[in-house]
């Protein structure tokens, strides 16, 4: 399993890295531009051609820092990224490193902290009372956000148990909570200029977790979870647990 993570210092002063800001459709175009592109699909139906997000198992995260006022995108992929074709001054610094040889250690029972901004949605089932006649179909019944707090880490709890990890009693220290649940609001965009708006409901994770399946915990950090990997959502973030 090859991991690449790069960390990289936004250009708030950029044109284009506002663009990118406002509509997750462009920064994923930015982020898939530094990967190689996956030819001869021209043939397939759309539904079926491959991406360098699904290809290469593409993930990023943005994260804001209200005290500096700095922007970091972070972009990990199974392939080493070309950031080449970024224009001029997109970012201040840019960091690369490897993943895999540190992940390849990870065993059952290892106690780690970690972050992860979701998209947490549930089907809507045929008893569900805002489910309308169209969505009754298991086939065709939509996802829906999970908006509460309490829906939302039981989410998490239950893609802990199918990605190998559980959340832990253990505590980093007084002022951190074993796991918080913050609401972002959420994310809005176009994939095309007319195409009708996209929502999907963000939240961000933090806590301690205990690796319980450790392949199924390494392929959960290197495929992400939940939905919306596309647009900033899935990127399981990990470190070792600090002493008080």
């Amino acid at each position: 399993m090859e991991m690449y993570l790069t960390r990289m210092v936004l250009n708030t002063q950029s044109r284009k890295v506002w663009n990118d800001l406002g509509n997750p459709q462009q920064l994923h175009r930015t982020v898939s531009s530094a990967f190689p592109k996956i030819e001869d699909q021209m043939h397939l139906p759309h539904h079926e051609r491959k991406s360098p997000r699904s290809e290469f198992n593409l993930l990023h995260r943005l994260e804001f820092d209200r005290s500096t006022g700095k922007a970091v995108l972070l972009v990990q992929s199974n392939a080493r990224p070309d950031w080449s074709s970024l224009v001029e001054g997109y970012a201040h610094k840019i960091e690369s490193k490897t993943l895999h040889d540190k992940y390849a250690g990870i065993a059952n029972g290892l106690i780690l902290q970690f972050r992860l901004q979701a998209n947490p949605t549930k089907r809507i089932g045929k008893s569900d009372n805002i489910a309308d006649a169209k969505f009754k179909d298991p086939d065709k019944r939509r996802r829906v956000d999970i908006r509460t707090d309490e829906g939302r880490i039981a989410w998490l709890k239950r893609k802990g148990e199918e990605c190998g990890f559980r959340i832990t009693g253990l505590k980093i220290k007084d002022s951190v909570e074993n796991l918080a649940s913050v609401q972002q609001g959420k994310v809005e965009f176009r994939r095309e200029r007319t195409a009708p708006k996209v929502t999907l409901g963000s939240v961000v994770f933090e806590g301690v977790l205990q690796v319980t399946d450790s392949d199924a915990f390494k392929n959960a950090l290197e495929r992400g979870i939940g939905t919306g990997k596309a647009y900033g959502f899935g990127l399981l973030s990990i470190a070792p647990v600090k002493a008080n």
